[in-house]
């Protein structure tokens, strides 16, 4: 299960997280971000127009705060956004798709992952496939809880992410702590709930025996550590990053369910969640 890894390059006492300074956009043969929010309501009134008057005004409410969400994502996110792709149609289809389910569900539409995978779709670095996924996993979220969404962001994150640059296992301790922020609702998630996922095709679950999961950071995400024995490797999670220890112990209990594989839609799920706490995240590492 353990594959392509975020590679995300620390210094000793640096953080591989950074936010941008202040942004201005402006038109480029496209939309201005202005535009886009207003797109969002003109999206609403052609897809609720029956609706009773107390029932377009709360749905008016719950686009106006998906569309603030979107425009914020926008801005920071200024340097990779492409503003001509806000006049795709396949685009606007996705923005129709979010409207239309923020609309109706507000906060249980999951907006903040709907943003960043909207913000993503009108990314320059595009590709067909990465764009067929991230459209798809628009029209999922809204029909998975958050605790599901965090179950899957779990899964991604602990087969699939690696933090490169380490000089010491302790400086992993701050990753876990926001990886945790973005997962801890989905630890414990139900059979049912599990199944629920695998039904609307953000995974796959198999019956069989699991991996080790501390096993596979030694061997693969932290193969550069130097690490060769895994009792040390255990020893010095333990006393060094806790929080990495409760993930691991975590994974180690639910795998015993039954090994976990996310589809690529689940990725892009995963992906757009983590980055609220981890920082923006590449798609395209695992979108190929």
């Amino acid at each position: 299960m353990l594959g392509d890894k975020q590679k995300q390059e620390v210094g000793t006492d640096g953080t591989a997280i950074q936010a941008g300074g202040d942004v201005t956009l402006t038109q480029n043969n496209g939309l201005s971000v202005s535009e886009v929010k207003e797109l969002c309501l003109l999206f609403l009134r052609d897809n609720f127009p029956a609706l009773r008057e107390e029932a377009i005004n709360a749905a008016e409410l719950n686009v106006q705060k998906f569309a603030t969400k979107l425009e914020a994502k926008i801005v920071e996110n200024a340097r990779e956004i492409d503003l001509a792709k806000f006049t795709d149609p396949d685009v606007q289809a996705a923005i129709n798709d979010a409207v239309q389910s923020s609309a109706r569900k507000g906060e249980k539409s999951n907006p903040s992952v709907l943003v960043d995978l909207i913000a993503e779709r009108a990314s320059a670095s595009a590709n067909d496939f990465k764009d067929i996924v991230l459209s798809e996993a628009v029209t999922v979220v809204p029909k998975i809880t958050s605790e599901q969404i965090a179950y899957l962001s779990f899964i991604h994150y602990m087969t699939h992410v690696g933090i490169n640059g380490l000089q010491h296992i302790s400086q992993l301790e701050p990753y876990s702590q926001r990886a945790l922020a973005s997962v801890r609702s989905g630890l414990n998630l139900s059979d049912s709930q599990k199944r629920h996922i695998q039904y609307a095709g953000t995974c796959s679950i198999a019956s069989m025996m699991g991996m080790d999961i501390y096993d596979g950071w030694m061997s693969q995400l932290y193969k550069y550590m130097g690490y060769t024995d895994i009792n040390t490797f255990k020893s010095d999670i333990a006393q060094f990053t806790p929080t990495t220890k409760l993930l691991l112990e975590a994974f180690d209990k639910d795998i015993k369910g039954g090994q976990v594989t996310l589809t690529s839609v689940g990725q892009a799920i995963a992906i757009a969640n983590l980055s609220t706490t981890l920082g923006k995240m590449d798609y395209s590492i695992w979108l190929k």
